[in-house]
């Protein structure tokens, strides 16, 4: 035979061959892979239903968490309410305690004038003098720098009597 037919059927017997072997290579890569094998898409998908199944225990979570957090905000209103008389309280306290602290400055009458609508009076209180009329009101010391308001209600024959609004005590001075 002629050296070009032989050269091409040599050449048709390995094209023929690596056709088959390339069939064959192909056949066993399918073979491999199963197609109901999990892929990516597929264990997204059973990831997302699982979730779905769960959704039932993440609602009941969800409503319990909401019923808490109702019943803490109504605590923390109670909890702000009793704050707030507290404090309240206390500072009805701080004054009551200041008040009650405050020592009541000592008057000495030096001298009255009584008369027809104009009665007044000459009081000593520590170093200094005041004079007060009646139904009047003057400020007057009962600590170093610390003054009070002082009510002058009544000066009479018989008494003088004074009223602190700020101490909430009265004072009567008699002859």
């Amino acid at each position: 035979m002629n050296f070009k037919i032989r050269t091409r059927i040599v050449l048709l017997i390995t094209t023929c061959c690596a056709v088959q072997f390339g069939c064959c290579a192909r056949a066993q890569a399918q073979e491999k892979k199963d197609p109901t094998a999990a892929s990516d898409v597929i264990q997204q998908t059973l990831s997302k239903i699982r979730d779905v199944e769960r959704l039932d225990t993440f609602v009941q979570q969800n409503l319990a968490l909401v019923e808490e957090n109702k019943k803490l905000k109504a605590d923390i209103a109670s909890i702000n309410k009793q704050i707030e008389k507290l404090n309240n309280d206390l500072t009805q306290q701080t004054a009551l305690l200041r008040k009650q602290l405050l020592q009541m400055p000592t008057f000495e009458i030096q001298s009255k004038i009584i008369g027809e609508g104009r009665n007044m009076a000459m009081l000593k209180s520590k170093d200094a003098v005041l004079r007060i009329r009646d139904k009047t009101e003057m400020s007057v010391t009962v600590a170093d720098g610390v003054w009070v308001l002082m009510q002058v209600k009544n000066i009479s024959k018989d008494m003088i009597e004074l009223y602190f609004p700020e101490l909430e005590r009265t004072v009567y001075l008699y002859d």
